[in-house]
């Protein structure tokens, strides 16, 4: 009995241990609850998601947090619920192929079986104003009855750390790494949209801005709860 205590011990200070070294833009730590919310334009509510880290493990020498994840539309009626990984390797931290999906994406997918594969998105622990990140692409197949109805392919290029800058949410205020990057989507036809992705130590991406190809906005993402 004391030697499965010492075993589960250190297992769990493995896993505290991986943690830290992961929370640098990500809070591996089981309970944290994060609430984001949707606008348009101009600034209307369209959807609101909340996430919630139900556990961090240990996997070699990753950590991996799962994840749930409850998106409800503008009037707060749940629309999809599911589930995703997290995981941190050598302060490398990458969000799974199913991250790259949007809100408003996932909500249509709601009763449809769908199939998620691709790289993800990828964030060191140390970012410097003009650094490069790495590009992620994810494809997803959604139909009903075994009947293949969606093809589509999400592709993320150019990321950009552009600097710092202070931003200020509901849920607080924060300083951030701004980074920036274009995402292709092909399903029927082909969009290209450019993102300014707003990240702060300790809890990730805490405002998502969306312009189009002329550089209008058409719509933002906020941070408004944050619960350790």
């Amino acid at each position: 009995m004391k030697t499965y205590a010492l075993v589960l011990s250190a297992f769990l200070v493995a896993v505290a241990a991986q943690a830290q070294d992961c929370s640098i833009f990500y809070p591996f730590r089981q309970g944290v609850t994060m609430e984001y919310t949707s606008y348009n334009k101009k600034g209307k509510v369209e959807s609101s998601t909340t996430s919630t880290i139900t556990t961090v493990e240990a996997s070699g020498s990753a950590a991996i947090a799962s994840v749930s994840s409850s998106i409800r539309d503008d009037k707060g009626k749940e629309q999809f619920a599911g589930a995703y990984e997290v995981r941190c390797e050598n302060g490398i931290i990458t969000m799974d192929a199913s991250s790259l999906i949007s809100p408003a994406m996932q909500q249509s997918f709601a009763s449809m079986e769908v199939s998620i594969d691709g790289d993800g998105l990828v964030l060191p622990s140390k970012l410097e104003p003009g650094q490069m990140l790495p590009d992620a692409s994810t494809t997803i197949k959604a139909g009903s009855g075994g009947v293949n109805i969606i093809n589509m392919t999400v592709n993320i290029t150019n990321r950009k750390v552009l600097g710092r800058e202070e931003i200020t949410t509901p849920a607080g205020i924060f300083n951030c790494y701004k980074i920036s990057q274009d995402t292709d989507v092909k399903m029927m036809i082909a969009k290209t949209m450019t993102s300014i992705d707003y990240y702060a130590e300790g809890v990730g991406v805490v405002r998502s801005e969306t312009y189009d190809k002329k550089g209008n906005l058409e719509g933002y993402m906020e941070l408004t709860k944050f619960e350790k």
